[in-house]
């Protein structure tokens, strides 16, 4: 690094806080955060349905935790929780027809939002700072184990 660790710190620390509060502000007028977003979008992408245990690896959690939160999304008819075609003991996580509806109009609005907040960064150096984080996490990961 040529500068010190506390100045990519805080930089890091204020660009994380920025873009989170953008995010939140998209997902709290939809009622969700994005641990909410995040099941949702698994849901919305696996057609066939998401293993809710493959959520849990996804998102880093137990998957007692995802099972509650869950609830929320299917409480809300976003998805349906079913059991696993070949497998009774899995559950999977199913978009609903309103659930994907959602999800389209706010990739929609984040899309933009992030694209506002990378307005100026050209499209290799997006692609090489999304690398990077790519890289850090899976450092992180091998030095965790």
């Amino acid at each position: 690094m040529t500068q010190p660790t506390y100045a990519s710190g805080l930089l890091f620390t204020k660009a994380h806080r920025l873009v989170r509060a953008r995010i939140y502000v998209v997902l709290d007028s939809y009622g969700l955060n994005p641990s909410y977003w995040a099941i949702l979008g698994a849901a919305v992408s696996a057609p066939d349905g998401i293993r809710l245990a493959t959520v849990a690896k996804l998102m880093d959690v137990k998957a007692p935790l995802v099972t509650m939160l869950s609830s929320h999304l299917i409480k809300e008819g976003l998805i349906n929780r079913i059991p696993h075609h070949s497998d009774k003991r899995a559950k999977l996580l199913v978009a609903t027809h309103k659930g994907k509806k959602l999800a389209s109009q706010i990739e929609t609005e984040l899309v933009a939002e992030i694209s506002a907040l990378m307005n100026g960064v050209n499209v290799r150096d997006a692609r090489s700072f999304q690398s990077t984080l790519e890289a850090i996490i899976a450092n992180a990961e091998n030095l965790q184990v």
